[in-house]
Formats: C-alpha cells, structure tokens, sequence
C-alpha cells in the first residue's frame, strides 16, 4: 500500500484536495446564533480550501501551473492528514486547546511580522496599514485570552468563561487575518 502512494503521490494529492474541497463545500452554513466554534471551522475550512494555492503558490518558483495546486493539494493533505490523525500536543502545554491556541497565536504573530517587513519595504498599499493594526489589536486580544485560560486552568479554576473568551478572540483573530489579506490583495 506504501509502495503504491509513493509512487502516485501526485493524484493521491489531487484526489485528496477534491475530496477535501468537496467536503469542505457541504458543510452546512452556521446559523446566526450558532456555536461560534463551528463558526470558526467553517470559516477556517473555506479560507483554507479558497486560499492554498493563491497563498503557497509563489512559494514554487519556475514550477509549471498545473503543478503548483497538486504539490499545495499535497501540502495541505500532510498537513489535515497529520492533525487529523494525531495532533501532538506541544510539551507545556495544560491541554490540546491550550496548543491549538498557541499555534494559532503563532501563525498570526508570523503572518504580522511578514506585513511588517512587507509594509516596510512599501510592497503593501498604504490602505493596508489600518488593517494591519486591527490584526496586530486583534493578536494582542487573542494573546491576553490565551494566558488568562492558561492561568485558570493552571490554578484549576473553572474554565469555560476563559475558554468562551478565547474562542471569541481567536475568531476575532481570524477575521483581522482574512479583512488584512482582503485589503493585501
């Protein structure tokens, strides 16, 4: 079995980012007062499954365009595949949240310190730096939420308010990471 997806690595990869992307596509649309955790998946899916290969793209130099989306579409199924199956929690970490967040934390702080250094160098539109400041207000949100429900799961409080708050400020998060590559583009 090993032996036959390594050597059809590439439509295993186009197989699987159409059946991600079709799964993606039937997830229903989250109810105005749904559960605001779902409401992030499903925006987090879209962006993922919309953005892969505008995102990675640029990262193939001198590949030919019917390539780019197969080896994103293998990326990303490494990368869904992978937590899927096993998300390894960071070590100090108190719970599987509490390192869910932290990456979240440092996808962001990553994607601003890349627009700090773009809008330095002036490959951003002037436009752009109000929204980068909502995103870095947003980070610093987020950041708080996550150290708080940090501290109250480490002093064995009850948690689900903080828990509630973070959730809240990481969907926040997202939504300034996608208004910020909104105004990018």
């Amino acid at each position: 079995m090993f032996e036959f997806i390594s050597q059809h690595q590439f439509w295993i990869a186009v197989a699987g980012y159409w059946i991600y992307s079709a799964a993606v596509s039937a997830l229903p649309e989250p109810p105005a007062n749904g559960s605001p955790g779902y409401l992030w998946l499903y925006r987090f899916s879209h962006t993922i499954a919309g953005n892969l290969t505008t995102v990675l793209g640029s990262k193939f130099p001198g590949v030919g365009a019917g390539v780019k989306p197969a080896a994103t579409s293998l990326l990303t199924m490494v990368l869904l595949l992978g937590c899927a199956v096993h998300y390894g929690i960071h070590p100090g970490a108190l719970n599987t949240t509490d390192s869910a967040a932290y990456d979240a934390l440092l996808i962001a702080e990553t994607t601003i310190d890349q627009a700090r250094l773009d809008f330095q160098a002036g490959q951003l539109p002037a436009d752009a730096k109000v929204a980068l400041d909502a995103l870095i207000r947003s980070y610093n949100v987020a950041r708080a939420s996550w150290l708080t429900y940090r501290g109250a799961l480490a002093a064995n409080l009850p948690s689900q308010i903080y828990f509630d708050q973070l959730t809240k400020s990481l969907l926040d998060l997202t939504n300034a990471i996608r208004d910020f590559k909104g105004v990018h583009e």
